[in-house]
């Protein structure tokens, strides 16, 4: 997948072969002294906390004449602030469980959601250095770059750039040293996780260990961005084969990408959510929608693979009429029976075939057939999907999905949630932009299309 190869200097080769592989080797030096750190972080917000219990804490800050800078320290609030505390490794974990509805408490998922916009910026000293030794002398084909970044994130941020033939782009550069401090996080998360395991029950329902296996493996395909490259290619060389002119991924500059830095197109437009200004514009916004949902599903049918984060600011609709995909950072995959199934589960969605949706996810293997009650199973689904059809409290349906899993013991394969988070997302858009009458999940255009979709890919060259 990572064909993509960047201008390097001697060892960077060497270093993107070991990010491939996963992450870097630890030393016991820096597991034990990471070890420290985290154990005195976690401690020092217990206390915290319980000084919070007894009113020590709000007492210092009215003595102090703070009081009205107060926020009493819950412990959802209280493990936010140790993770923000610990750095980026622990942000983005604590970015699974914003949005991990399914398998973590709703309160601690409601406070970590505050992480998604709580990252500060590395200094541009650093952004710098990290051109120099990406690009080996490539950098020097940047005439500006903006020392303030646009974005801040857990694992990079993003600054607007200048070239020297005048095309304005945006240059996502990865936080230094991140890959050495990822590698110590996730080797302490494994063993707090299986300590879990042993003595909590929730750990055990939860499969702590597997969502930390499952985390380490994002994080490894994240910290290489030639992976996130190759994946805009691939969206926009489906989009060609599809004769789809009107849907992209931004173009990259091959010489100036690398395993740490990622050179694109800039795209100017509005956000999905920005419905005022879409609405507002000259562009039919439903039409303009059912394009780009229609997109996301193209990928999918043809090449097995879907963007796994298109909340708005990910999806927009560019000022030049077209819509734009940001950010492939998390892709989901299936396999080419896999890809069968789930559509089967997207289609049986839209005709309000339950039956068709439990024989999809038993065609994926979720539970053995002969030691499920299938009609009792299909009437779960039916009451537990309901928000996706008919619209009421969509953040109930991920928890509903996970406690028809607990009921019938299924194995929920994680790319099923995925999509379906997607399809919520999507839902949202379509509801906004479309009119209530508009469900992404019912629209029959939309069906229709992605028939079509099916057939044209069916019988498509080899």
């Amino acid at each position: 997948m990572t064909t993509m190869v960047g201008i390097a200097p001697a060892g960077a080769e060497e270093e993107a072969e070991t990010m491939a592989k996963g992450l870097p080797e630890v030393s016991a030096w820096r597991m034990l002294s990471r070890a420290a750190l985290v154990s005195a972080v976690f401690v020092w917000f217990v206390a915290l906390r319980l000084f919070d219990l007894v009113g020590l804490r709000w007492l210092a800050f009215a003595l102090t004449g703070q009081r009205a800078r107060y926020e009493r320290l819950t412990g959802p609030v209280a493990f936010r602030r140790a993770f923000e505390v610990l750095g980026p490794t622990y942000v983005k974990l604590g970015q699974l469980v914003a949005s991990g509805e399914a398998l973590f408490p709703e309160r601690y998922s409601e406070e970590f959601r505050k992480l998604l916009d709580r990252v500060p910026p590395f200094s541009y000293d650093e952004v710098e250095r990290t051109l120099e030794e990406e690009l080996d002398g490539g950098a020097a084909r940047f005439a500006r770059i903006e020392r303030a970044p646009i974005a801040a994130a857990s694992i990079a941020q993003v600054h607007v750039a200048v070239l020297d033939d005048g095309e304005e782009v945006v240059v996502k550069v990865q936080r230094p040293g991140i890959g050495d401090l990822a590698a110590a996080d996730i080797a302490l998360m494994r063993i707090f996780a299986r300590v879990g395991h042993r003595i909590s029950l929730h750990a055990r329902r939860a499969n702590a260990l597997a969502v930390i296996e499952d985390f380490e493996s994002n994080l490894v395909e994240e910290l290489d961005f030639r992976n996130e490259a190759e994946r805009m290619r691939e969206f926009n060389a489906v989009m060609r084969a599809m004769g789809t002119d009107s849907v992209a991924a931004p173009r990259i500059e091959d010489e100036l990408s690398g395993p740490r830095v990622l050179t694109m197109e800039r795209f100017d437009g509005w956000r999905l959510d920005d419905t005022e200004s879409i609405l507002a514009s000259e562009f039919d916004a439903e039409e303009r929608l059912l394009t780009g949902i229609r997109a996301w599903f193209q990928t999918l049918i043809c090449k097995g693979f879907f963007h796994g984060d298109v909340h708005a600011g990910n999806f927009l609709l560019l000022k030049d009429g077209r819509i734009g995909y940001l950010d492939f950072g998390i892709v989901g995959t299936f396999t080419e029976a896999q890809k069968k199934n789930v559509l089967e589960y997207v289609l049986g969605f839209q005709d309000r075939d339950f039956a068709r949706v439990g024989r999809a996810m038993l065609a994926m293997g979720v539970t053995d057939e002969s030691k499920l009650d299938f009609e009792e199973f299909v009437g779960d689904l039916t009451e537990a999907y309901a928000p996706l059809v008919d619209g009421r409290k969509m953040k109930e349906l991920i928890p509903n999905m996970m406690r028809v899993g607990r009921k019938h013991q299924l194995r929920m394969p994680r790319d099923l949630v995925l999509v379906t988070k997607q399809l919520v997302y999507l839902d949202r858009y379509s509801r906004a932009l479309g009119g209530e009458n508009m469900n992404v999940l019912t629209d029959q255009r939309l069906s229709n299309l992605i028939m079509q979709d099916m057939l044209a890919a069916m019988f498509a060259p080899a």
